[in-house]
């Protein structure tokens, strides 16, 4: 899907439920689907207001909310550090592994994995529509900034 098809599938699904397709929520959507970068919402606004300064904090979080509702973009919990955005519209699916340290992300698809979660759906009498698997690791690369700076700082 090209990024322009991307913006006419968002920009369908927000006047189809009534929504108002503005410069700034196609300003965020292109934006949000231009990097290949988890963000968070407060990232997402800085990005926007490097193209239009005038860009509204509510804005981005109304259009975010909006295109997580819609499948558009996933949301992961990365627990103290909040949650993390990327997009999602014409991408294959993938699980994410979270490092409790340094807290990198990575992404990874696993088609073994993959079978096992039906399974165990289908054992318990349903079939998987959809799911998130995040495992949450710890970091065992000795070149790791954070893992650097607080063996320093002991």
């Amino acid at each position: 899907m090209t990024p322009e098809e991307e913006l006419e599938t968002v920009e369908r699904y927000m006047r189809e439920r009534g929504h108002r397709w503005t410069n700034q929520r196609r300003l965020i959507a292109d934006v949000a689907f231009g990097t290949h970068e988890h963000f968070t919402a407060d990232e997402l606004l800085d990005m926007c207001r490097r193209v239009d300064s005038q860009v509204s904090r509510a804005t981005v979080y109304r259009t975010l909310a909006m295109l997580e509702e819609a499948g558009f973009v996933e949301g992961l919990d990365t627990g103290e550090n909040g949650r993390r955005f990327e997009h999602v519209l014409g991408h294959e699916h993938h699980d994410h592994m979270l490092c409790q340290d340094c807290g990198r992300i990575v992404e990874f698809a696993d088609p073994e994995l993959e079978r096992l979660k039906e399974a165990v759906a289908a054992q318990h009498g349903f079939r998987l529509v959809s799911h998130t698997l995040k495992l949450v690791v710890a970091c065992q690369n000795p070149d790791c900034e954070f893992r650097r700076q607080d063996r320093t700082e002991s």
